[in-house]
């Protein structure tokens, strides 16, 4: 080095010296500054990851409202002794757990600092988040430190690895806890699961086992009717049978006459079952008119004496106030018949039938109520449940059908009424008809003129009938009137004898025939094929409304040869 280089190098040494004095303060300051800044930046972070972890301990804690293991998190975290105050808030904005050491915690998350750092602390705000939805907020905040703890930072912040290893630690433990809960939830849910199959199974096995005794019960029930009726029924056969044979063999005019007088109860009693198994199905045609209860319970009262014993003793109580209601009154004097004879069966050793008739006035409406009560044995529930049942009776085959109280119940409900029946063992039974009271004008009954001589009609009737026995006495019976019969078997052929030009004044049908085409159907088909043409149907069963025969006229089964020849007249052939 030469001197000159020398010399200038020693008299700018001072100010290199200051220069690089100053160069390594600015240095140093600048060191400092960054590595100030670069601790702040990192207690920001360390902050910020301790409120992610503090969010993510207290997330499961928050969900289920337990403080208990909120706080335990919080008292986790301080374990950093930088770490100053720790609070965890709910949705709402209120503390839920948390602790401080020499700062005072806000008490509700609008009061924690909004800024990062502040007065030497760093501060931090998590939302807790879980499925999307904020269930709270976590707020953490970091002292840095002062003096000679400045320069143990790193150690520091060590430590908080450690514990935020210690904070993953805990968060994997509460994720494992809720991992093994979800397990366990899951197991419960499909044991319950399987449980309600079970439940399901046991339910339809219940369902089928209810249907078959239904089933049995129904099955049961028909062979009761099934032998009542075969009895009685046998019994009318034997009758007009024998009675046939009998009339061959006997002449004199007396014998004939009780012979034919027996024949003819037979089959008057035979209408008579058809009729309850008609009402008891809801089919019979009602005519109703409007009557006084009380009126037809008079004219009935010699008939129900008769039909009880000496022994029973009969009372009717009536109230002053009129009870007009529409029904069938032929019905209504049957269904009080059928009850007064069961309330006498009732009674072996005797009693009393007590008739009672009120007008009641409920919600449902205004009604007379009919009841019959007996003092007789009664009947257990299980009986009294099944007593309007179809074909339900309690009595020997032979002596009961079981469709009396059915006919009542069929003729109550299709007069718009209903039927209450209290029984009890030992206390008697008591049934009540609830009947619709009406305000239209009792109907004026006339008494029944002395019915005239059937006249002698003339004209060609075509019977369409498919049961032979009943065509060839229909037959015999319309030219004992004077009118000329043909028979066909059914519709279909009644149509193509009158297309081919069959000379026809009117046409005698039954409602129910095979072939796909009953009497209704025909009648209507000839009517728009020959208005002019009348039509007479007939039927003791036909499954149809009143709505579907009420424009043509109806001969019910059985009938004579004078209400035939009558209903032939109405229809004024020629």
């Amino acid at each position: 080095m030469s001197l000159l280089k020398r010399d200038r190098l020693l008299r700018y040494s001072p100010l290199l010296a200051i220069v690089a004095t100053i160069l390594l303060l600015l240095a140093g300051l600048t060191g400092a500054w960054l590595a100030e800044r670069d601790f702040r930046d990192q207690n920001i972070e360390q902050v910020r990851a301790h409120a992610r972890v503090l969010a993510a301990s207290v997330s499961a804690a928050l969900a289920f409202d337990d403080v208990t293991e909120a706080q335990r998190a919080v008292d986790a975290l301080e374990a950093n002794p930088d770490v100053v105050a720790v609070g965890v808030y709910t949705a709402e904005g209120e503390l839920f757990a948390g602790s401080s050491t020499d700062r005072l915690l806000p008490q509700t998350f609008a009061d924690a600092p909004s800024h990062d750092y502040s007065g030497g602390h760093a501060h931090a705000t998590m939302d807790v988040i879980e499925s999307e939805s904020q269930l709270g907020t976590v707020y953490v905040e970091l002292s840095t430190g002062a003096g000679p703890g400045r320069w143990l930072r790193y150690v520091g912040v060590f430590l908080l690895m450690i514990m935020a290893i210690l904070m993953i630690a805990l968060v994997a433990a509460a994720q494992r806890a809720l991992g093994a809960a979800n397990l366990e939830l899951e197991r419960r849910a499909n044991a319950l699961a399987e449980s309600n199959t079970q439940l399901t199974l046991e339910v339809a096995e219940r369902q089928k086992a209810q249907t078959a005794l239904a089933q049995a019960q129904k099955m049961e029930a028909i062979g009761q009717l099934t032998g009542g009726i075969a009895h009685d029924f046998n019994n009318l056969l034997m009758v007009i049978s024998s009675g046939l044979r009998l009339l061959e063999s006997r002449e004199d005019p007396v014998k004939r006459a009780n012979i034919v007088a027996s024949m003819q109860q037979a089959v008057d009693r035979g209408a008579g079952l058809t009729k309850q198994l008609l009402a008891f199905s809801r089919r019979q045609k009602l005519s109703p008119e409007v009557v006084v209860v009380q009126d037809r319970i008079d004219s009935l009262r010699a008939l129900l004496e008769r039909s009880l014993r000496e022994d029973i003793a009969l009372k009717i109580d009536f109230e002053d106030e009129v009870s007009a209601v529409r029904l069938d009154p032929s019905q209504f004097d049957l269904a009080i018949l059928n009850l007064a004879v069961n309330a006498r069966d009732a009674m072996p050793n005797g009693g009393i039938v007590a008739l009672r008739i009120k007008n009641l006035r409920t919600a449902d409406g205004e009604f007379a109520a009919v009841s019959v009560s007996d003092t007789g044995v009664g009947m257990p529930a299980d009986v009294a449940a099944r007593a309007f049942d179809p074909f339900f009776t309690t009595k020997e085959v032979g002596k009961g059908t079981g469709l009396g109280l059915s006919q009542v119940y069929g003729f109550v409900l299709q007069s718009g009424g209903r039927c209450e029946l209290e029984s009890a063992e030992g206390a008697g039974t008591t049934v009540t008809l609830l009947l619709p009271l009406t305000d239209e004008a009792i109907t004026a009954r006339a008494s029944k003129p002395q019915a005239p001589a059937t006249p002698a009609g003339a004209g060609e009737i075509l019977v369409v009938e498919d049961d032979d026995g009943v065509a060839s006495v229909v037959c015999e019976m319309i030219g004992d009137l004077g009118y000329s019969a043909t028979r066909v078997p059914n519709a279909h052929e009644a149509l193509a004898r009158i297309e081919r030009g069959l000379p026809v004044d009117a046409v005698f049908t039954d409602i129910i025939m095979p072939g796909g085409l009953n009497g209704i159907e025909l009648a209507t088909e000839l009517r728009k094929r020959r208005p002019d043409l009348p039509v007479l149907l007939t039927t003791g069963y036909s499954g149809h409304g009143d709505t579907d025969v009420q424009d043509f006229p109806v001969l019910r089964k059985p009938y004579d040869r004078d209400e035939l020849g009558a209903a032939l007249a109405q229809l004024h052939v020629h």
